[in-house]
């Protein structure tokens, strides 16, 4: 018998106990068409009976190679990367009746910027999961998640407000003054936000962790870009400023979208929303959340005549 299948001095169970920080070198996902390189780091986890002094460690670090190494070159979705170690760590890992995976990677797309079209790239997080389930039949049950992070900018609306009723004071009662602050852009702050959205991924369902990021890049005032030339960063400022947003407003607008975007969905699809705006002439942040069903969201939509 090894050392890890003895009884514990201590009987009492843990409910996870693995390795963290699984780097793999190489590896893809498919985004309209193209490969898209993403490098995941991996945690895995299994509980513990109190039976048992430990779990086999290489065996989990061993699964989650062998696994990957199944999809190497291949397309994949990271979701199902993970809900495949999971599955085979309950395989390996005697008397554990739950595993949970975990994955985050860097995703690097190609944009171009919106007036030179100049190819800028920018990052992407990606993030997945999956929690497997040993039931009392002797089957397997599989719950996965995926998510991702991605920044871009807000335009704060209630200084831009105040900018423009002193625009409005200082031309006084010149002819047109107020039209003529209606057509002008209008100072206020800039916020580089972070938005984050995780959603599960219902059974014989498929989602694009891509067409997550559209989803809350379009919700934001603009997108950020690496790269920008001066007619560029004039457009993506006055795109801005022509959109004020605050983070509240940007979360509701991610959750419009969702709902557009996955009318196949399931009601029972839970999906988290997260901002944190970074803001810039504060020193402190601000962040709105909120996590929710598919049906609450549908549902309220419905109530308040959101077309969707």
């Amino acid at each position: 018998m090894e050392l890890q299948d003895i009884p514990p001095a201590i009987p009492v169970p843990l409910s996870e106990v693995g390795v963290v920080g699984v780097k793999v070198p190489l590896s893809f996902e498919y985004y309209k068409g193209r490969k898209i390189v993403v490098v995941p780091r991996f945690e895995a986890f299994v509980n513990l009976s109190a039976e048992r002094k430990g779990i086999h460690a290489s065996r989990q670090y061993e699964t989650i190679l062998e696994i990957l190494s199944k999809y190497a070159g291949k397309a994949y979705k990271l979701e199902n990367v993970c809900a495949d170690i999971a599955y085979e760590l309950l395989n390996r890992q005697d008397g554990a009746t739950k595993a949970k995976v975990r994955a985050v990677g860097e995703a690097i797309l190609e944009r171009k910027t919106p007036v030179t079209g100049q190819v800028s790239y920018e990052p992407y997080q990606i993030m997945a999961s999956a929690l497997a389930l040993k039931l009392g039949n002797g089957k397997l049950r599989i719950k996965r998640k995926v998510g991702v992070g991605v920044r871009g900018m807000t335009a704060c609306p209630c200084a831009q407000k105040l900018m423009a009723e002193q625009a409005v004071a200082r031309l006084g009662e010149a002819k047109g003054s107020r039209e003529l602050v209606k057509k002008v852009p209008i100072a206020t702050h800039m916020q580089r936000s972070y938005g984050l959205l995780i959603t599960s991924v219902p059974e014989k369902f498929e989602i694009d962790a891509f067409k997550l990021t559209e989803i809350v890049e379009n919700s934001m005032s603009a997108p950020s870009f690496g790269l920008l030339k001066r007619v560029d960063e004039v457009e993506v400022v006055r795109r801005a400023t022509e959109r004020p947003l605050f983070a509240e407003d940007v979360i509701r607008l991610m959750m419009v979208n969702f709902v557009k975007a996955f009318p196949e969905l399931p009601d029972e699809t839970v999906v988290l929303f997260k901002v944190r705006s970074e803001e810039s002439i504060h020193k402190h942040d601000l962040v709105a959340k909120r996590k929710v069903t598919l049906k609450a969201l549908r549902s309220e939509m419905k109530v308040n005549n959101i077309e969707v």
